[in-house]
């Protein structure tokens, strides 16, 4: 992933709270998290493609996804449509832990 893991990996493990069905953007393994895996190297979805998830969910979690997407702004956004009403979305971009001094 990146040069931030050694934080933000803990940070995620100690601080999110999966409620319901969870999608899983850009892991290839349930190692840190349960859920429906989503990930160009699954062959199942492609962050600058036109992508859908397998209905709605409660909870999302995308490590870096919105970093690599071309559109950051409109990937947040179709991530928010694929949310049931009161669900989550955590996703973080390298920018942010560099402007906290974490990197």
């Amino acid at each position: 992933m990146g040069k931030s893991d050694n934080y933000l990996i803990p940070f995620y493990k100690r601080n999110i709270d999966q409620v319901g069905r969870t999608a899983l953007l850009g892991f290839t393994d349930n190692r840190m998290f349960e859920g429906d895996l989503y990930d160009l190297q699954l062959n199942n979805w492609d962050i600058n493609a036109d992508w859908s998830l397998d209905g709605k969910y409660d909870t999302i979690i995308s490590l870096r996804c919105p970093y690599f997407s071309k559109d950051p702004a409109q990937f947040i956004k179709k991530c928010h449509s694929h949310l049931n009403e009161g669900g989550r979305l955590f996703a973080d971009l390298e920018e942010l832990a560099q402007a906290f001094g974490l990197l």
